[in-house]
């Protein structure tokens, strides 16, 4: 934690945020109850795909060409605006049946797929 200290973990789950560009779906996340502060990962989100952009203060979310996040340095942290989406959802951990959904509802976009998941934890609905 940067100070040599450390912190008990009592949990562990999938989260979605609804930040200030679009929905954050954050896999495997720790609940760690004794940290005042909710920390994100830079090198868990590279792991996953994403990619961090940091520059002049500024931090910027994207994956792919969709834009997820942006926050601001203050200190030696990058902050964001977010809140909790859905307390809980399950997540597909199946690439081949996210591309199956994706032709059967005609192309449908990552965006909008973030969006029902998010919505919806048993999976997408007909």
């Amino acid at each position: 934690m940067g100070n040599d200290g450390l912190a008990q973990v009592v949990g562990k789950g999938d989260v979605c945020l609804k930040t200030n560009g679009s929905i954050l779906m954050l896999k495997d996340v720790r609940h760690a109850p004794d940290i005042r502060l909710n920390l994100i990962s830079a090198g868990k989100l590279d792991d996953e795909g994403y990619c961090n952009t940091f520059h002049e203060g500024q931090w910027k979310l994207t994956k792919g060409s969709l834009f997820l996040a942006r926050g601001k340095k203050s200190s030696s942290l990058y902050f964001m605006q977010a809140s909790i989406y859905k307390d809980m959802v399950n997540v597909m951990e199946d690439d081949k049946i996210t591309e199956l959904w994706h032709r059967r509802l005609s192309h449908m976009s990552e965006k909008r797929g973030l969006k029902q998941s998010c919505r919806d934890p048993s999976g997408v609905k007909l």
